[in-house]
């Protein structure tokens, strides 16, 4: 499959995935976790199981939404991660946020956890149009971006390891949700280092 996201990005982190998942393992201990347990609620209200977890990395949110009894996808574009989600017994798929390899309506839920944020802001509509395309109507989108005004390679991994991002003010993604048909049911925000990440719980109109 041709995945047409940056490359740079996803070979860094082909490259670096076992570190990452060591690094990033417990986050949700570290950190609120008030975001993901009111994701998994909205979706089983809507009464649906199926979430697509959209940028998933080696699994890390995918194992704790499984935990609550919802039926994950786990897509990414790095093809490590997406053999590491399998070790760990999740379905995982090698993809594009551009063009998800689903049908129309096909989950109940999306959660994108700071993984958006690895998309030009110039390319940003398509990840977006594709969510809303594979959630059912009254879908429920997980969001996590990180606050911010620019955008940029960053090799905060070390040095020779570049990877995009793309930070937002909560106006840009309020609009952005809109223009997508969106409703924003949930919004939080929290500081666990020098960014304030910014977390929202949408659902499709």
């Amino acid at each position: 499959m041709k995945i047409s996201m940056d490359a740079k990005t996803v070979d860094t982190y082909d490259k670096m995935a076992r570190a990452y998942d060591d690094e990033t393992s417990d986050f949700w201990v570290r950190f609120p976790s008030a975001i993901l347990n009111a994701f998994a609620g909205e979706v089983k209200k809507s009464g649906g199981s199926t979430v697509l977890d959209v940028g998933s990395g080696p699994g890390r949110d995918g194992i704790l939404l499984k935990e609550k009894s919802l039926d994950v996808t786990c897509l990414d574009a790095s093809r490590v991660m997406v053999d590491m989600c399998k070790e760990k017994g999740l379905v995982g798929v090698v993809g594009d946020f551009n063009a998800l390899p689903f049908e129309r309506e096909t989950f109940s839920g999306a959660w994108a956890y700071t993984s958006l944020i690895h998309m030009p802001k110039a390319s940003i509509d398509a990840p977006l149009i594709e969510i809303a395309r594979v959630l059912k109507p009254g879908g429920v989108l997980g969001l996590g971006v990180i606050d911010g005004d620019t955008e940029g390679y960053r090799e905060n991994a070390g040095p020779g390891l570049p990877r995009w991002f793309s930070y937002y003010s909560r106006s840009e993604i309020d609009a952005l949700l809109a223009k997508h048909g969106f409703v924003i049911v949930y919004f939080e925000e929290f500081k666990p280092g020098p960014r304030t990440y910014l977390n929202y719980i949408c659902v499709k109109k």
